[in-house]
């Protein structure tokens, strides 16, 4: 044996080198698919946010001149094509388990339901704003902002770019939803059922969400620490090295780093969403 091994030394070493290869890339393809997965798991807990936030805008309790059978028209619109997208979601997701990714078919419904949701709540804002309710316009439109940014990345590899483009989104929303909530509250705007349907409904769903967004940046930072270790690996030189290549660590690591951001800043948007949800209540 030890005669055999001298002789096709080279030829074991370059054998056990290609096995280690490919342990490596096979490792670099799981890290990759639970990277895609846990974009897409930012783009439904965008959607959660956008949902949440959209229960919060109530009528002011000193109607203005609002066409107030145009604002039930559109809430019952928004609020079948938000039922619609949640489902769709959960098709998304079984796509994602079964073949790795987003089939087409499921992709344009999903672009097509959140252009479709952009446009309402446009109709829906510009509602708001021809009687003056400027925060209540300013947020409803933030809203369909967000919901075509996160279908770009409910859909697609993770993708920095498009990453930071739904989170550019979700601050704009947060910011809105502040305006109206300090305005409302400070005006007393809104009647006491509506208080009261905020405090049963909308707190708790927005402390849920900051339970399930914690839990998702703990997720996602322990795969940052994984790809992090493949990096090291990567760097360590030698046959390791290679994986550097054959994985894409590096564009991996930057793309994950950034969908941490994202999560830290949607885990800030809930935990904001809280306290606007309180204050309205009050």
């Amino acid at each position: 044996m030890k005669s055999f091994y001298r002789r096709h030394k080279k030829a074991v070493i370059w054998i056990g080198l290609l096995l280690l290869l490919a342990g490596l890339i096979a490792a670099g393809k799981e890290l990759s698919g639970q990277a895609n997965a846990r974009a897409q798991d930012a783009g439904s807990n965008s959607y959660e946010l956008e949902k949440t936030s959209y229960e919060t805008i109530k009528k002011p309790k000193t109607a203005p001149n609002c066409d107030w059978k145009l604002e039930r028209d559109l809430d019952k619109k928004i609020r079948g094509n938000d039922k619609q997208y949640g489902t769709l979601i959960t098709t998304a997701k079984s796509d994602v388990s079964k073949s790795g990714k987003v089939s087409s078919g499921t992709s344009q419904k999903v672009l097509d339901l959140a252009a479709e949701y952009k446009s309402l709540t446009d109709k829906y804002s510009d509602m708001w704003g021809s009687c003056n309710c400027v925060t209540r316009s300013k947020q409803a439109k933030a809203l369909g902002k967000s919901r075509e940014k996160n279908a770009a990345v409910l859909v697609s590899e993770i993708d920095q770019a498009k990453l930071e483009e739904m989170n550019a989104a979700q601050d704009e929303l947060k910011t809105a939803r502040k305006e109206y909530a300090d305005e409302a509250k400070a005006n007393d705007e809104l009647s006491k059922e509506d208080k009261a349907a905020i405090k049963k409904t909308v707190v708790p769903k927005a402390n849920d969400l900051v339970k399930s967004l914690s839990s998702f940046v703990q997720s996602v930072t322990k795969l940052l620490s994984e790809i992090q270790q493949t990096v090291q690996d990567a760097k360590s030189g030698g046959p390791l090295g290679l994986v550097k290549a054959a994985t894409s660590a590096p564009k991996l690591l930057t793309d994950v780093q950034a969908l941490l951001t994202i999560a830290q800043g949607m885990l800030a948007n809930a935990e904001a969403l809280t306290v606007d949800a309180n204050n309205l209540s009050e």
